[in-house]
């Protein structure tokens, strides 16, 4: 499998070039004290967006090949590679990430990747939402990329939660007979759990803002993308599901941030995986722990459309 070549050489790219991460750790019970949030303790490279970006698209290419939607998800995918690599390496400001976040999402559209309708997976009916479709598709990406960015602050948490979330959409394809949909989230689900073999805790490599990015805008344009075809929402909203726990962070995040009067995109030792390890649990623990909430919350659409 490309991706059991692919990550060793992404980690020997990412000392070589200088993609790590050479925080030391830090204390968590002191939440305030430093700018660089880390809890690790070792240099380790954040070039994990690397193999992530180039195994999925070789799987995804030789198995289902080049299509006009296909192309746009991948230009859109490559653009916020590119970008949160160089700030893997360099540290971009918020604001420019935020900007490649908008034009990463806003790219599928161009290619007829965007939501035309939403509906109610119990009948027959749906809405369409016009215009709206837009804003929604770029919000609904940007949201999911930055899910994904945010849960990644421990060991195995957001590669994790991806290739749960991932299995997830595969198995609902699969009974909604959306073929198309269950081969991208496979190819997603097998980079996702490969990788974990290396960046579960004591991690060897990191996904850094590339791997979560990329990871976060896939799952989105898989939900979208499965619903072109028909006017059923099912995969989106299975979607919203799966990653209901790094999307319940966000906005755990932001009203801790508004609480205590930090800008929004601040980073702290406040999101929910952090106060866990305050309160003494380890990273295997954690990891687990979200790992079962994600598989049950897969589980929900699932059983809710078997009924």
């Amino acid at each position: 499998m490309a991706m059991a070549v692919m990550v060793p050489l992404a980690i020997q790219w990412g000392f070589r070039y200088g993609i790590v991460d050479q925080a030391p750790c830090k204390d968590t019970t002191n939440p305030d004290k430093s700018e660089r949030i880390k809890i690790h303790c070792k240099t380790t490279p954040r070039s994990g967006g690397i193999a992530i970006f180039i195994s999925f698209w070789l799987a995804i290419f030789l198995s289902i090949g080049f299509t006009t939607e296909l192309v746009g998800i991948f230009l859109g995918s490559l653009i916020i590679f590119l970008v949160m690599l160089i700030d893997d390496r360099s540290n971009l400001r918020p604001a420019v990430k935020l900007l490649a976040q908008i034009v990463a999402a806003t790219v599928p559209v161009f290619f007829g990747i965007r939501v035309y309708f939403l509906s109610n997976v119990f009948s027959n009916s749906y809405i369409a939402v016009g215009w709206l479709g837009v804003p929604f598709t770029i919000l609904w990406a940007v949201g999911f990329m930055n899910a994904l960015n945010l849960i990644d602050g421990m060991d195995g948490l957001a590669s994790g939660i991806a290739g749960i979330a991932s299995l997830g959409i595969v198995f609902l394809s699969i009974s909604r007979m959306m073929p198309v949909a269950a081969v991208f989230g496979m190819a997603l689900a097998g980079v996702c759990l490969v990788f974990l073999k290396y960046n579960f805790h004591p991690a060897k490599i990191f996904l850094g803002d590339s791997g979560a990015n990329v990871l976060g805008y896939l799952i989105a344009m898989i939900s979208i993308w499965s619903g072109l075809k028909t006017t059923t929402s099912v995969i989106l909203i299975a979607a919203f599901i799966a990653l209901g726990v790094p999307i319940f962070d966000i906005f755990f995040s932001i009203f801790i941030r508004m609480k205590k009067r930090k800008k929004i995109y601040e980073a702290d030792l406040e999101n929910i995986h952090y106060q866990l390890h305050r309160k003494g649990w380890g990273q295997r623990r954690i990891a687990f722990f979200f790992y079962t909430i994600t598989f049950l919350l897969c589980a929900v659409p699932y059983l809710m459309l078997m009924r």
